[in-house]
């Protein structure tokens, strides 16, 4: 690894929560609307080839992204022995928030007894908690603070159009965290982060975004929502040419954030041989694809789109929170068919010392990387 590792910050605790409201394949299939099965076969088993989504989480109409993001954030404060109202800065990961002014941040951080503790939002779609520890590194290497909580949530559910099954198919809801903090030289440590942006407007938009607010606090007097109000819908493009570009670009995050110009520099692929990978979980394929491009194993590469799907902000920090505490996932996959026969957990927890990378590409295209040698 040619990248100079901070010794002086670290990844303290990771957190998860996922809703209860599972929704497999069978149950969306009687959400979708038009879909055509004598043209693409089994509902069921064309999701499963398409995406290697298995089941994905919504939450109830009562759930927003505050409600499950402090559940996340609190899991994460309790693996890292840190009091709520010991952090320095809360930074909400999200696209999806219930509330804008003053925010789902504010939100949080009520729940967690942190009432004096700054906080905002950071709205990158899929890009969001990475860049979110970007930030916090940023915070942490400088001095400036001490602990720091990334919550990456979304509740995308409600946007969704069941009439574009390619989008609908792909998403879930659902929350993680990490706390990040200074500690004193160490055997683990973070490296720099690397961030970048492509631009392209039409990767995921939110069409009729005039959509109300949902507040426990503030609701009409007579119980209804204000008129004229559209629902918001989730629009993303797709096909071979996203596909290869999320490959591609993920493979360069890791390999910039080890420090390397190429995979034929020396020190790659003995760095590579020894690094556990947690990439944004866009779809199976992606995932696969970049393991591929690193030529890596697959429990070398964490896979947790069986079961959750596609969660945006959230996607990074809840694989980190699986690998953290089980392991990995693998699906027992039919041949000829492409369904999903079975998923089971496998692998080992991140150890101490192990290095771990987690590249990601969103809208925008925004994309990047963090990595870290676990202080275990």
């Amino acid at each position: 690894m040619k990248a100079q590792l901070n010794r002086s910050v670290a990844v303290l605790g990771t957190g998860s929560y996922l809703p209860e409201r599972v929704i497999s394949n069978p149950v969306l299939e009687d959400l979708i609307i038009g879909y055509d099965s004598e043209r693409s076969g089994d509902f069921t088993t064309w999701v499963d080839r398409v995406t290697h989504i298995s089941e994905r989480r919504y939450v109830s109409d009562e759930q927003t992204v505050a409600d499950i993001g402090s559940r996340a954030a609190k899991k994460a404060l309790e693996m890292a022995g840190v009091e709520a109202n010991e952090l320095d800065l809360i930074i909400l990961a999200s696209f999806t928030g219930a509330s804008s002014v003053p925010g789902d941040h504010v939100l949080i951080a009520r729940e967690l007894g942190a009432d004096a503790t700054p906080s905002f939002t950071h709205t990158a779609a899929c890009a969001g908690s990475v860049q979110a520890m970007a930030m916090a590194y940023g915070m942490l290497a400088s001095g400036v603070m001490r602990r720091i909580l990334v919550v990456g949530a979304e509740t995308i559910s409600p946007t969704l159009d069941y009439a574009d099954a390619l989008t609908s198919i792909l998403f879930g809801d659902g929350a993680g965290a990490v706390v990040l903090g200074t500690v004193p030289e160490s055997d683990g440590g973070m490296l720099p982060p690397v961030l970048g942006h492509e631009f392209n407007w039409e990767n995921i938009t939110m069409a009729n975004i005039n959509q109300p607010f949902l507040s426990k606090v503030h609701t009409p007097s007579d119980g209804t929502r204000p008129p004229g109000i559209e629902k918001a819908y989730l629009k993303m493009i797709s096909g071979p040419s996203v596909l290869r570009n999320a490959v591609n670009t993920m493979a360069g995050c890791v390999r910039q954030c080890l420090g390397f110009e190429s995979d034929a520099d020396d020190g790659y692929a003995d760095t590579m041989a020894g690094a556990r990978v947690i990439p944004h979980q866009a779809n199976g394929r992606i995932v696969d694809g970049l393991r591929k491009k690193l030529g890596v194993t697959a429990e070398q590469v964490t896979k947790t789109v069986y079961k959750v799907g596609n969660l945006s902000a959230a996607s990074n920090v809840i694989a980190l929170d699986f690998a953290m505490r089980k392991g990995n996932l693998r699906a027992d996959v039919d041949g000829e068919s492409g369904k999903i026969l079975a998923i089971e957990e496998y692998g080992k927890p991140i150890e101490k010392g192990e290095l771990v990378v987690l590249p990601t590409i969103g809208a925008g295209y925004l994309f990047g990387a963090v990595g870290f040698v676990h202080l275990g």
